[in-house]
C-alpha cells in the first residue's frame, strides 16, 4: 500500500504536509506510510478515499483504477 499512497499523492500534485492536512494527520506520519514503517487504519484510509475520491480496492490490493 505505502507505493500506492506515494503513487496517489504525486498524481493529485501534493506534499505529504499537504496531502495530511486534507486528511487531519501530520506529515510525517503519510512519510511513515509511504515508507512503509507504518500501515494506516482503517478510519484513515476512509478518511483518504472520501476525501480524494479513491478507489478503496486499488489503494488496499492494487486492483482496478485508482478514482
Amino acid at each position: 500500500m505505502n507505493e500506492r499512497l506515494k503513487k496517489l499523492r504525486k498524481t493529485l500534485d501534493l506534499t505529504q504536509q499537504k496531502f495530511g492536512e486534507r486528511i487531519g494527520v501530520k506529515g510525517n506520519t503519510i512519510a511513515q506510510y509511504e515508507l512503509g514503517r507504518n500501515e494506516p487504519i482503517d478510519a484513515v484510509i476512509n478518511l483518504i478515499c472520501r476525501e480524494f475520491n479513491v478507489n478503496e480496492e486499488w489503494l488496499r490490493t492494487g486492483t482496478g483504477d485508482m478514482f
